[in-house]
Order: C-alpha cells, then structure tokens, then sequence
C-alpha cells in the first residue's frame, strides 16, 4: 500500500507537459489534489507505522516533493 504512496508521489515531480493552457490548469489542480491524499494517507500513520516503512513524519515533505532518498 505504501509502496504506491511512494510511487504515486515520485510520479508528481515529473509530470507530463500539456499543450494548451486549460490542459496545463487541469494537469496542476490533478498533481495538487493527488499530492494532498498522499499527504493525508501518509500523516494518518502511526509512528510506529511510519517507522516500520523506515520513514519519519520529517520526510513527509520531501516524498511529497520528490526529493527523499533512503540511504
């Protein structure tokens, strides 16, 4: 379940370029609605789960910016 937060989120950093303006509206209201129910699904977690997937709540802004790296 989780492996597709990440996955969706990854997804927000690199979105396709539409044409047409009304596209590009349509293309960034849909990258923030779907970063909002990542944000949410993601601070729902318990600690604990969030420790079991071996994140913080600190890296919460970086999945959701696309710039978290497990090391």
């Amino acid at each position: 379940m989780t492996s597709h937060v990440l996955d969706s989120a990854a997804q927000l950093v690199a979105p396709d370029r539409p044409a047409s303006l009304k596209a590009r509206l349509l293309a960034w209201r849909e990258r923030r609605r779907e970063r909002a129910r990542i944000a949410r699904e993601l601070l729902s977690y318990t600690d604990r789960e969030l420790f079991d997937l071996g994140i913080s709540r600190a890296d919460i802004p970086a999945i959701l910016d696309g710039t978290y790296r497990r090391y």
